[in-house]
């Protein structure tokens, strides 16, 4: 993977990356609200959740996008390389038998 590909993979990391710095500081943000008194413990824990459960949903639209990009580039899947990979071991195979017939 090289070009366009490489370099949407390294905005990606980077984005998922920033997310988790972000989920990071509300953490400590929330933490020292709750200490100051600004905030009970319950509601801090409730944004929390609501904030990990956002930051999700945002990573797999990220990736979802990513793939959607990714798929608009025509470059294989995964999944495509091993369907290649087993189409090509039952091909060696086939020509391994009709050589066998042949002889």
């Amino acid at each position: 993977m090289g070009g366009p590909a490489k370099a949407i993979k390294k905005l990606f990391l980077l984005q998922i990356g920033a997310l988790s710095l972000l989920a990071e500081k509300a953490e400590k943000f929330v933490k020292e609200l709750e200490e100051k008194g600004k905030l009970s413990e319950e509601e801090g824990k409730k944004f929390i959740q609501q904030l990990k459960k956002s930051i999700e949903k945002q990573k797999e639209e990220l990736s979802a996008e990513v793939g959607k990009l990714l798929k608009e580039m025509n470059l294989a899947t995964r999944e495509d390389l091993e369907t290649l990979k087993e189409e090509i071991k039952e091909l060696r195979a086939e020509v391994e038998k009709l050589k066998g017939q042949k002889d």
